[in-house]
């Protein structure tokens, strides 16, 4: 039965039209472009005096979770996927905004949960990470930490800012548990949003009887200090 409904699903993609594969004759100048595209926060931002650089490391995820019925199950359940691939950087100012340029980014297109048949779908139809395949934050202003951070501590932050996910941006305020020792910081924070508010259509199929219209997107950031 899995194999049936993979072959159901990838007969569907390719009713829908593949991307053309990359011609091997491209250009060097545009290769390089395609390469930073792809990593923007390859160049460091500058670090003012008084502030304090950070870059995303490894450790770091983005957890989306929804409330589905399944029609093999038909009882409430839960769908978390996760994507462990990110990046980015950002300058915390000594007045507690942040240096332009600062970004947080979340690879989509590596979104990954117990179903593989679920992930193709949410990613293919819902999220479209072919065209969009990165969920980017750009944070504004952070309070309730002290001014200058401290080399060590905890304390709960709100970081406002901007959430863009496919074409649509939005302004966001995540409430943020925030851990800083020698060699990093952590913070974790959740917000909650619906579908519709970022362009997307509430998931439905013969497999899926229903979604409830809520997601809840958890990241957890590990961050290093850019020297």
């Amino acid at each position: 039965m899995r194999s049936l409904l993979w072959l159901a699903l990838l007969a569907m993609l390719a009713g829908c039209g593949s991307p053309q594969p990359a011609s091997s004759t491209a250009s060097p100048t545009a290769a390089a472009s395609a390469a930073a595209s792809a990593s923007p926060s390859a160049s460091r931002l500058a670090v003012p005096a008084g502030a304090i650089g950070f870059r995303v490391a490894d450790g770091s995820k983005a957890v989306i979770r929804v409330n589905e019925v399944v029609a093999s199950v038909q009882v409430p359940g839960k769908a978390v996927v996760t994507t462990t691939v990110m990046d980015g950087e950002f300058v915390l100012l000594a007045d507690g905004g942040f240096a332009p340029g600062s970004k947080i980014r979340a690879d989509l297109e590596r979104l990954k949960s117990d179903n593989d048949l679920r992930d193709e779908w949410i990613k293919f139809n819902t999220l479209q990470t072919r065209l969009f395949r990165y969920a980017e934050f750009t944070p504004v202003r952070a309070t309730g930490v002290p001014l200058p951070l401290p080399a060590t501590g905890s304390w709960n932050a709100k970081i406002e800012g901007t959430l863009k996910i496919k074409t649509t941006e939005r302004p966001v305020t995540w409430d943020v548990s925030i851990t800083r020792d020698p060699s990093r910081v952590t913070g974790a924070g959740m917000i909650v949003f619906k579908f519709g508010d970022y362009g997307m259509d509430v998931p439905a199929n013969r497999l899926v009887l229903s979604v409830k219209d809520e997601v809840r997107l958890q990241v957890d950031l590990v961050a290093t200090e850019a020297r």
